[in-house]
């Protein structure tokens, strides 16, 4: 990294007066006829962060359009899709711990599914192990000893 001759222990830093309005014409043309590169770099660099940036030039509802049509999403909301509604305080709060109580429970079943398909997954995997190592166990079971 170079160094300040003024200070030796300070690191070189990148000028940013070509942003100031009245620097802004010292640029050569060509820099200032030159595409924005940082939106590619920005979508390569991690496939997480391209989906974010895809994600935000679309609307709410055509984000939350593509999540409901590729079956993902609650099944509770599809079912009971909520709407807002002025009620009075009293009946707010039962609606509202019926939903929740129906939330958690739909999540926890998710949770539980994920799990037993894991394990189901977990259990094929090792089977092919076990099944070799019985068929081992009774060819050596077959062998004459000598």
């Amino acid at each position: 990294m170079a160094r300040n001759a003024d200070s030796p222990a300070a690191p070189s830093t990148t000028s940013f007066a070509g942003k100031h309005p009245e620097l802004a014409n010292d640029n050569p043309e060509s820099f200032q006829k030159a595409p924005p590169l940082h939106r590619d770099f920005d979508l390569a660099r991690d496939p997480y962060i391209g989906k974010q940036i895809r994600a935000m030039e679309q609307t709410e509802a055509q984000r939350r359009g593509d999540s409901e049509r590729s079956g993902g999403g609650s099944q509770m909301v599809k079912r009971d899709k909520p709407f807002p509604e002025l009620r009075p305080e009293f009946e707010q709060a039962p609606i509202r711990e019926t939903f929740n109580r129906a939330w958690l429970r739909e999540q926890r079943d998710t949770r539980l599914a994920d799990l037993n398909r894991q394990r189901e997954q977990h259990r094929t995997l090792e089977q092919p192990e076990h099944a070799v190592q019985r068929d081992c166990e009774v060819q050596r079971q077959r062998v004459p000893q000598r």
